[in-house]
């Protein structure tokens, strides 16, 4: 039993984070030189289609952000940050629905971190040649 709940706690808490990341990625969207607004992940009271319209929002970024005045580093980090995004998604919906599987929850948590890995490579100057 005590199992079980450390699975669920985790499960939460990566939840958590995903929320957190979703959050932080708007932000860095919304500091592109030609900004990107997406809607929140989270429902809202007047709009249950809130979290997937904003899903299907994160989709198109991958698209857009190949417009952006940025260098290719950047655009490839926005690329697959977003795809690690949906990863952690999809594997924590997967969870919810089929259980627990500490598989399932540490290749969760491996995609969280490679999305805090984008987003430090993101955070960071480039140098002036290496954009």
């Amino acid at each position: 039993m005590a199992d079980h709940d450390n699975h669920r706690e985790r499960l939460l808490t990566l939840m958590e984070a995903l929320v957190g990341a979703f959050a932080y990625i708007q932000a860095l969207l919304q500091d592109l030189p030609l900004p990107v607004i997406i809607p929140d992940f989270a429902p809202d009271e007047e709009d249950d289609e809130a979290p997937t319209t904003a899903l299907l929002s994160l989709d198109r970024v991958r698209q857009l952000i190949q417009d952006e005045p940025i260098s290719d580093r950047d655009k490839r980090a926005f690329e697959h940050m977003v795809l690690d995004w949906f990863t952690a998604y999809e594997l924590l919906v997967i969870t919810r629905m089929a259980g627990p599987a500490p598989w399932r929850l540490d290749a969760a948590e491996f995609a969280m971190n490679r999305i805090v890995t984008w987003i430090d490579l993101l955070d960071d100057e480039p140098d002036d040649d290496e954009s």
